[in-house]
């Protein structure tokens, strides 16, 4: 059986990491034979390229690009794909054009955010293909977003991204961060880690951040991990704030898997999201987690179970949140173990690639 992986994304994003990771996990089956297709000059060619995977890669310069298309027909054709499974919106409209050319194509989409799905003439089209066999939404939260449009149901499957639980939780607090930042040792470290944009509403983190910094009594820093568009514009507000010496700005690391242990707390302030990955590698590290209540986050952060929600946007339930977490370690110790305990029974790389091979196997 012969899979063909699409994605349009250029930089490096959620979606692309848990395509690369499905990939991955289902390298051991010898029934099953895997390419991707992305597009040329991003992110991840690169990572292909650097791990020896089977891929092609097309031009993408614009929205929708005729060139990309053309290519993605072509490799349909030489490749004789059984199944096409895109990973974004873009790869997805573009991918319903190619198959008219291919009767007998499976086709798979994976819906990763939980943003609404405006329902007019075009997308109810779209999104009730006949082509469609299933689509798989990483959250419940993103199954009910497009329950609205859809007219079959059964079409769709819930499918939880899963994370290395056992790498993650192996790691420990070296110091990395303090040493590259030149943070005194005693220094409390609540970090976010995201893409800058408007999405993850990082504006709403730096907003809590100066609540809590005014009612902390000890010394406290404000990480931010990851790049994006609005960068400028959120250093801009965090000095506004008066909080230029207090937040962190470390731009893309690859090395999460070494300064998440050195959180002493993980605070997510997203306006939208399917299920975010960094709240699953928080739990898996022991790093207590508040978040908001965006899509699907609920479904893995039980509030005074397995972490603190509030409200989206509530910068000031956000700093509450994280003050009764620093102030009561009962109550932290409590939901990291209830945290640990459930990444290791939901959201596991195993429980994932169960799930997967048994969808390709029944298509």
């Amino acid at each position: 059986m012969k899979i063909l992986h699409v994605s349009t994304i250029i930089e490096w994003r959620g979606g692309d990491n848990q395509m690369l990771t499905t990939y991955n996990i289902l390298k051991k089956y010898q029934d099953l034979q895997q390419i991707i297709f992305c597009a040329k000059d991003s992110v991840l060619e690169q990572k292909c390229r650097e791990q020896k995977i089977s891929y092609y890669s097309a031009s993408r310069k614009s929205k929708y690009s005729l060139k990309f298309l053309r290519e993605l027909i072509n490799t349909l054709k030489k490749e004789k794909i059984d199944i096409l499974h895109v990973h974004d919106s873009k790869a997805f409209t573009l991918s319903l054009l190619a198959i008219r050319l291919f009767p007998n194509l499976k086709f798979i989409y994976s819906r990763k955010r939980n943003n609404k799905v405006t329902k007019n003439f075009f997308k109810v089209k779209k999104y009730n293909s006949s082509r469609i066999d299933k689509i798989i939404c990483v959250s419940e939260a993103v199954k009910d977003v497009l329950k609205p449009v859809l007219k079959d149901h059964h079409k769709v499957r819930v499918i939880y991204d899963g994370i290395d639980v056992d790498y993650l939780s192996a790691s420990s607090n070296s110091g990395i961060l303090h040493r590259d930042y030149n943070i005194p040792e005693g220094t409390k470290l609540i970090g976010n880690i995201a893409g800058l944009t408007k999405q993850k509403d990082l504006f709403t983190f730096l907003e809590s951040a100066r609540l809590i910094e005014e009612s902390f009594s000890g010394k406290i820093k404000f990480i931010l991990v990851g790049q994006g568009p609005l960068e400028k514009e959120l250093k801009q507000h965090a000095n506004k704030l008066g909080l230029a010496n207090d937040i962190i700005f470390t731009g893309f690391r690859n090395d999460v898997a070494q300064i998440l242990p050195e959180f002493d707390l993980f605070m997510i302030s997203s306006e939208t999201e399917g299920l975010p990955l960094s709240v699953l590698e928080a739990f898996a590290c022991k790093v207590p987690v508040v978040a908001t209540a965006a899509g699907g986050t609920g479904e893995a952060v039980i509030h005074e179970h397995t972490g603190m929600i509030s409200p989206v946007k509530d910068a000031a339930s956000l700093a509450e949140n994280v003050k009764k977490v620093l102030e009561n370690n009962q109550l932290k110790d409590f939901m990291v173990a209830n945290a640990f305990d459930l990444v290791h029974e939901k959201f596991s790389l195993e429980v994932m690639q169960k799930n997967y091979y048994e969808l390709y196997k029944s298509i």
